[in-house]
């Protein structure tokens, strides 16, 4: 194809040319791009991208946390000045190496050798070990700015934790997302694989029931299990549990079934519910929101799974409807 400039007598343009320069000028007239960046990236580079932006917002989740992370990175080198001090290969074996030993033990079918039968258990969390209170952060709606309330977690003195705090339902800004204050939430450690990537609890699938030795104030607590999927409208997805407690000096076990767990995102019911899979928690936390003012207190001793072979008349605890399309109820 052969097309006149005002510039140069002649020039040639080939096909190529020709179809880029009408994309970019049909771009340019509609004031829109016609094809985004990220349709040049496959669905697992995408996926990664999302999964490291969300990580790295966490980081960043405090003040303090945000201090820390900045100063880590400031003393950390680029790769372009670790390649030009030889120390290429050091960088590797101490960074991507371990990552590369964890991925391949991933990927590796779970070891069943350990059979489960009825009335076994298994302690996933121990709060008689220091250290494990220590993997448990809380947040309150003092923290995103919204109101004033207060918690803390300390160690109780003899092999448990105490979560208490004080609850405000004042609001002190409304330009946050939320909108209404007075809650509190204990997070565990977020389970991460390899290259920031989602992990997966490949023991809870021969479980049925969660248990949890507590003893509480009266108050009506929630717990959750954090189900993010690999696209950013599922990042908030957890399926909820109301733990009702009573005051006394007494501890009390409550034995709550899989399949009375209800799927929300960010507090909000969906309209849609499947049951829970144990596979794809990635996050346990435990919150106190009954809009109560005060002061609260729960104690916890440990958190097990039971596995429960007569419950099985009950696959999914709450009934399915076939919802109209656009329907807002």
């Amino acid at each position: 194809m052969y097309l006149r400039s005002l510039s140069s007598p002649l020039r040639v343009i080939t096909s190529f040319q020709f179809s880029f320069a009408f994309v970019r000028s049909c771009s340019v007239l509609s004031n829109t791009p016609i094809l985004s960046p990220s349709t040049c990236l496959s669905q697992s580079q995408r996926t990664f991208m999302f999964w490291r932006a969300n990580i790295e917002r966490e980081l960043y989740g405090t003040p303090n946390k945000a201090l820390a992370t900045k100063k880590r990175r400031r003393l950390q080198k680029s790769i372009t000045q670790i390649i030009r001090d030889g120390q290429l290969m050091r960088f590797l074996k101490e960074a991507y190496l371990p990552e590369w030993n964890k991925w391949w033990k991933e990927i590796q079918p779970w070891d069943r050798k350990h059979d489960f039968f009825h009335n076994d258990y298994v302690v996933i969390h121990d709060f008689a070990n220091n250290d494990e209170i220590k993997k448990w952060t809380v947040r309150t709606d003092l923290d995103e700015g919204v109101g004033e309330s207060t918690a803390e977690l300390v160690p109780s003195g003899h092999g448990s934790v105490l979560f208490r705090g004080q609850i405000s339902s004042k609001v002190v800004n409304q330009n946050t997302l939320y909108n209404q204050s007075g809650f509190a939430i204990m997070f565990s450690e977020r389970l991460r694989g390899t290259f920031l990537m989602p992990a997966h609890q490949k023991g809870w699938t021969n479980f049925t029931h969660i248990l949890l030795r507590v003893r509480g104030d009266g108050r009506f607590y929630e717990i959750r299990f954090h189900t993010p999927d690999q696209d950013h409208h599922h990042w908030a997805d957890m399926y909820s549990m109301i733990l009702y407690t009573r005051g006394g000096p007494y501890w009390s076990t409550a034995k709550i079934p899989f399949a009375q767990f209800f799927r929300n995102n960010m507090g909000r019911i969906s309209d849609k519910q499947y049951p829970f899979q144990p596979l794809t928690c990635t996050q346990v936390s435990i919150s106190v929101l009954d809009a109560a003012d005060g002061p609260f207190e729960l104690e916890i001793g440990e958190i097990s799974l039971l596995r429960d072979l007569r419950y099985t008349y009950d696959k999914f605890a709450y009934e399915q409807y076939t919802l109209p399309p656009y329907t807002t109820v």
